[in-house]
């Protein structure tokens, strides 16, 4: 009877563990076998899986995220390599704290608006405005007209003033975007269109809108030299480069609802080594509100799959 008692116990912790280990890979080996054909024809299992562990163990743990999404392209043809997408269940009991489970990747769950910088370059550089021609983004408060008030993010601290657009840009001032819209002719539509946040993407679209829009043919390359510049020493995001590898891109956070500020969407995009892509990555977390909220959160996690990337043989 002893001996009964202790395989039924031994069977039912082998079945426990097989149980917990089985449902972490079983939500791999799904998203990897039913999307892969359609959407990930060259699917790379190794680089999804490592997607998935840092999504879950690292960036959906860090900000306490309800939903999130990487996705990896090949720079050079931006084929899909790899993916991963996970959102917690809503609990009635206790809100946002179920268990994380796989969910369709093409769920459109951020705004597009980490674009505007780059957007902002391109309109300097069809309106032929030169990225060293002055700016004046005043006390870091601009008010357009009685609807529209733009402040920078150091506005309470002055503002940058006068500097370049390139600076402008460089240090994602506000006040120095929108200038740099409105010295196209229909700049007033195009900035209304770059903020519109009911336009809504993924990570997957984020990471090829970004590769396209980084390896345009352009005489005077204003969106290289701002997507690099961000993470250089001049850039407001140089701290947050992985060390030894020239990145190109840029961290966003956005607080959702206006005044609500419901909850917080930290997007980042950026292709590697900058001179010569590889890879380009599109990342997406967005969690209920709360504080703090700084674009330092993920960055750790971030570098860990750019340097990842780097530094396997394949």
């Amino acid at each position: 009877m002893k001996t009964i008692t202790q395989a039924f116990r031994t069977l039912l912790v082998f079945m426990l563990i097989f149980y917990c280990v089985g449902v972490y890979a079983q939500r791999k080996e799904v998203s990897y076998f039913n999307d892969s054909v359609e959407i990930c024809p060259l699917a790379d299992k190794e680089l999804i899986d490592s997607c998935y562990n840092l999504l879950d163990r690292n960036m959906m743990l860090e900000t306490d995220g309800m939903y999130g999404q990487i996705a990896v392209i090949d720079a050079t043809t931006s084929e899909v390599l790899a993916w991963a997408s996970l959102e917690k269940q809503l609990d009635d009991d206790c809100g946002w704290c179920g268990d994380m489970v796989y969910v369709p990747f093409k769920k459109q769950v951020c705004s597009t608006d980490i674009f505007v910088p780059f957007i902002a370059a391109k309109c300097l550089e069809k309106s032929n405005t030169s990225l060293g021609k002055m700016v004046d983004t005043e006390c870091g408060i601009l008010e357009v007209n009685d609807s529209l008030k733009i402040r920078d993010h150091n506005w309470r601290r002055g503002g940058y003033g006068k500097v370049t657009f390139e600076k402008a840009l460089l240090m994602k001032s506000r006040i120095g975007m929108y200038k740099a819209f409105m010295t196209m002719p229909n700049g007033a539509d195009l900035w209304e269109q770059a903020y519109d946040t009911i336009q809504k993407s993924n990570a997957i679209e984020l990471a090829i809108s970004f590769n396209q829009m980084y390896h345009q043919k352009s005489s005077l390359e204003y969106v290289k030299k701002i997507a690099t510049g961000i993470f250089e020493k001049t850039g407001i995001q140089h701290r947050l480069a992985p060390r030894g590898i020239k990145l190109a891109g840029i961290y966003n956070i956005l607080q959702c609802d206006d005044n609500k500020r419901s909850s917080d969407e930290f997007t980042f995009v950026g292709c590697f080594p900058a001179d010569n892509p590889k890879y380009t990555i599109g990342m997406v977390v967005v969690r209920p509100h709360k504080l703090p909220v700084t674009i330092g959160m993920l960055s750790i996690e971030v570098n860990l799959l750019i340097e990842w990337l780097m530094n396997r043989k394949k």
